[in-house]
C-alpha cells in the first residue's frame, strides 16, 4: 500500500450483507461487488453499530458511539465537536469530496449548501426527500422529466421555503404524484413498491456516481500530486423499492427466496413496527407480494453495482487502481420480510444489523475472507489509517488496515454492540447475540453458528442459564466502553491545539492529531 493511497469510500443505504451475492444471497445482483470481494478482502462479520441511517453514519464519520456523538435517531445535527475522518484526511493533505446521502441534518429543514464543516472540500448532498441538487439538475438539464422527478420527492414541512424563487412546490408535487406515480402505486398494490418514472441515466444513484467521477476526474487533472478521498453515498436501495427500467424487471419474483418464518411472538416493539410501517403486517400476508418487493430491491442493488463498475473502470482506465483503496459498506440492512419484519431499527436480526464490508485495491490482500468481528466504529481509524495519520483523535474503533494488508489482527473484538433507542445488543466473537428490548422488558438470545437464521430464541431457557448470565454480564461491560474513551472536545488546549494528557505528570502530552488547531 502506498504511503498515501487515494481512498474511494462507497456506501449503499439499507442493504444487508445477506442480500449481496458473495454473502450468499442467491441472486445475481452484485457481479461487480462479488468480483472485488474475490480479488480483495471480504469481512463476513461486520455489524452496524446502530442500524438506523443517521446514527450509524455519524459513528462511521467519528468512530464514536451514539451516546457520545449524540445522534441517537434521524433528523438531528452532527456538530464538529469530534473530528471526522474527512477532517483528519484533510490534515494529511487529502482533497476530500462527498456526494450523495450524508444524513447528518434534519430532513425537515432545507439541505445545507455543502458539508464543508464536516471536512469535505467539495460536496453535493442528495437525501431521502430528493429535493435539492438532484431535482435542480433535472429541472435545469432535463426539464421534460421535471414532473416525474418531482413526483418522487417527499412532501416535507419545509417545501414552501424550498424554491429558489420562493415557490411553494407542494401543489406541483401533489399534481405530479397523481399523474406520474399514483398509477404505478395502484398497479403494485403498495405505496412503497413501483417502477421509478425516470430512466436509469437520470436516477439519483447514477447522478451521485456522475458527481463523484467528475470530482475524481478534475482532481487528477488539476492536482496530480495530491491524494484524494471520494465518498459516494447512495440513497438506494432504501425504500421506496423503486428501481427504474430495465432494473424493475431484471429479477423475477419467482426466483426470490421466501422470507424466513416469524419465530417471535408477543414482542410488542416488533408488532408495533410491522403494523405502523405502512401496514406491512397486511402487505406481508401475501408472500407473492413480498417476493415482488424483493425483486425490485435487487433491481436497485444491481443499479448500484453497475455504478460501482463505472467507478472501478474509471480508476483502471486512468491509471489510479494501483494507488487507490476502494471500500464498500452500508449503513445497515433491511429485513425484507424475514421474521415478518421490514426495514431496520429495533430488531437486530441478521438482515437488519449485519452489513457487507469489502475492500479492494492498493496494498489490499487478494482473495482473503476475514471472519473477524467488526463494527461500524472501525471505519474511522481504518480510513484515517489509509491516509497515514500517525496519531488520531479519541475514538472507539479498531483499525482494519493490518488485516486488510494480510497481517495478524493486533486488537480483535471479543464483542461488539448494536444499539438503537429501546434495544441494545451484543454480538460476541464466539457467535452469540444477546438483545434486550426495553419496551417489552425481555430479551432474545441466539447462537448464530448453529442457528444462522435465528429461529431458536434461547433467552430464558434453563439449559443455557449459565451462558445467559455470562452474556448479560458482558452486555453490561460492553456498554461501559464508550465512557472509557475521552471526548475530543474535553481535551485540554496547549497553544491553541488539543492535546492528550498523559497518565503521569512526568510524561509529555502529545497532540490529539497532526497539526490540529482548536481555538475553543
Amino acid at each position: 500500500m502506498g504511503e498515501q493511497p487515494n481512498v474511494v469510500f462507497i456506501m449503499a443505504d439499507q442493504l444487508a450483507a445477506g442480500c449481496v451475492g458473495c454473502y450468499g444471497s442467491g441472486v445475481d445482483s452484485t457481479p461487480t461487488l462479488d468480483r472485488l470481494a474475490a480479488v480483495g478482502v471480504r469481512f463476513t462479520r461486520a455489524y452496524a453499530h446502530s442500524p438506523v441511517c443517521a446514527p450509524n453514519r455519524a459513528s462511521i464519520l467519528t468512530g464514536r458511539s451514539t451516546e457520545i456523538h449524540g445522534i441517537v435517531t434521524n433528523n438531528l445535527l452532527l456538530g464538529t465537536e469530534a473530528p471526522t475522518y474527512p477532517m483528519v484526511l484533510q490534515r494529511q493533505g487529502y482533497r476530500t469530496g462527498g456526494y450523495g446521502k450524508f444524513h447528518q441534518t434534519s430532513m425537515q429543514l432545507p439541505l445545507p449548501s455543502d458539508f464543508s464543516y464536516l471536512g469535505y472540500d467539495e460536496s453535493i448532498p442528495t437525501e431521502d426527500p430528493r429535493l435539492g441538487p438532484w431535482l435542480d439538475w433535472i429541472e435545469r438539464e432535463h426539464p421534460s422529466y421535471y414532473g416525474p422527478a418531482l413526483a418522487t420527492c417527499w412532501t416535507m414541512p419545509y417545501v414552501d421555503h424550498y424554491g429558489p424563487d420562493g415557490r411553494d412546490l407542494r401543489p406541483q408535487m401533489e399534481a405530479a404524484r397523481a399523474e406520474f406515480l399514483q398509477p404505478r402505486i395502484e398497479a403494485s398494490g403498495w405505496n412503497l413498491m413501483y417502477t421509478h418514472p425516470l430512466p436509469a441515466e437520470l436516477n439519483q444513484t447514477t447522478y451521485i456516481t456522475d458527481c463523484g467521477l467528475d470530482f475524481m476526474g478534475r482532481h487528477v487533472a488539476e492536482h496530480p500530486d495530491t491524494p484524494f478521498m471520494c465518498s459516494l453515498s447512495f440513497v438506494n436501495p432504501h425504500d421506496p423499492y423503486d428501481p427504474p427500467e430495465p432494473y424493475d424487471t431484471m429479477f423475477s419474483p419467482d426466483e426470490m427466496p421466501d422470507p424466513l418464518p416469524t419465530e417471535w411472538e408477543g414482542i410488542e416493539a416488533f408488532e408495533h413496527h410491522r403494523h405502523h410501517f405502512h401496514r406491512f403486517d397486511e402487505f406481508a400476508a401475501d408472500v407473492g407480494r413480498v417476493r415482488r418487493m424483493r425483486a425490485l430491491y435487487h433491481g436497485s442493488i444491481r443499479l448500484i453495482d453497475d455504478q460501482i463498475a463505472r467507478v472501478v473502470r474509471f480508476l483502471e482506465e486512468n491509471g489510479l487502481a494501483d494507488n487507490t483503496v476502494v471500500c464498500f459498506t452500508t449503513d445497515h440492512g433491511d429485513m425484507m420480510g424475514d421474521h415478518g419484519l421490514i426495514t431496520k431499527g429495533i430488531m437486530h436480526y441478521d438482515k437488519s444489523a449485519r452489513v457487507p464490508l469489502i475492500m479492494w485495491g492498493d496494498g489490499v490482500a487478494r482473495g482473503f475472507v476475514s471472519d473477524r468481528l467488526t463494527t461500524s466504529l472501525d471505519m474511522f481509524p481504518t480510513l484515517c489509517g489509509w491516509g497515514g495519520a500517525p496519531v488520531l483523535p479519541p475514538h472507539e474503533g479498531r483499525s482494519l488496515v493490518p488485516i486488510v494488508q494480510g497481517d495478524a489482527d493486533p486488537d480483535p473484538w471479543d464483542d461488539v454492540t448494536v444499539q438503537v433507542p429501546g434495544a441494545r445488543s451484543i454480538v460476541t466473537a464466539e457467535g452469540w447475540r444477546l438483545s434486550l428490548i426495553e419496551r417489552d422488558r425481555r430479551g432474545q438470545m441466539f447462537y448464530l453458528p448453529d442457528d444462522p437464521d435465528e429461529q431458536r430464541d434461547l433467552f430464558g431457557r434453563v439449559e443455557v442459564q449459565a451462558v445467559q448470565a455470562e452474556l448479560m454480564e458482558r452486555h453490561a461491560y460492553a456498554y461501559m466502553r464508550p465512557m472509557d474513551t475521552w471526548r475530543y472536545e474535553r481535551l485540554p488546549l496547549s497553544d491553541g491545539r488539543r492535546v492528550v494528557p498523559s497518565p503521569s505528570l512526568g510524561w509529555a502530552m502529545r497532540p490529539a492529531y497532526p497539526d490540529a488547531e482548536d481555538s475553543a
